[in-house]
């Protein structure tokens, strides 16, 4: 079951992770962060800012406007409760975008110049530092010199199979 409302407002890792802990909606309080693949699941490619003016998701549900990195109306980036594991680091989650998915690439017109571009499209699948400033990322990062935000949004969702673990091992495999 998934909120039809986003957050509202852009919030970092933790504070998301509160956020959808503290969620309450229809009488339910077990609203939780979608993972990964679960919040990709929303994404509805024949929409986006560019061909219908609207967030790459279904119209039922309500997607906060935004104004992006380059002065543009667009749609947010939501956190997922998946860490973008690195060796020895998991201070990067992993976001879904339903907007333009921008970056930083250098111009072809002169050495020094960039231009901010939609490099991945909505639906596209990217990390964000937990914390942090964006401005210490004024070109972004990665490759494609990607947005860095830091602060993005929440849509809670609820049920599943999910389980916390303390540790970092793998679930068991299911005998066949």
């Amino acid at each position: 079951m998934w909120a039809q409302r986003d957050s509202g407002r852009a919030l970092s890792w933790e504070e998301a992770l509160r956020y959808a802990e503290t969620f309450q909606l229809a009488g339910y309080d077990d609203w939780r962060l979608p993972n990964a693949k679960e919040l990709h699941t929303l994404v509805d490619y024949s929409r986006s800012p560019d061909t219908t003016a609207s967030a790459a998701i279904a119209p039922v549900f309500e997607t906060t406007v935004i104004t992006n990195e380059a002065g543009q109306p667009d749609y947010p980036y939501f956190w997922t409760s998946t860490t973008h594991a690195r060796p020895n680091s998991g201070a990067s989650a992993v976001y879904i975008a339903f907007g333009r998915a921008l970056g930083w690439m250098p111009s072809p017109h002169g050495a020094g110049r960039w231009r901010l571009l939609d490099v991945h499209g909505v639906g596209a699948q990217r990390s964000d530092p937990k914390s942090g400033r964006p401005e210490d990322w004024p070109r972004g990062r990665g490759p494609q010199g990607d947005a860095v935000r830091i602060r993005n949004f929440v849509r809670c969702v609820r049920g599943g199979n999910t389980v916390l673990r303390a540790d970092a091992s793998p679930p068991p495999v299911p005998a066949r």
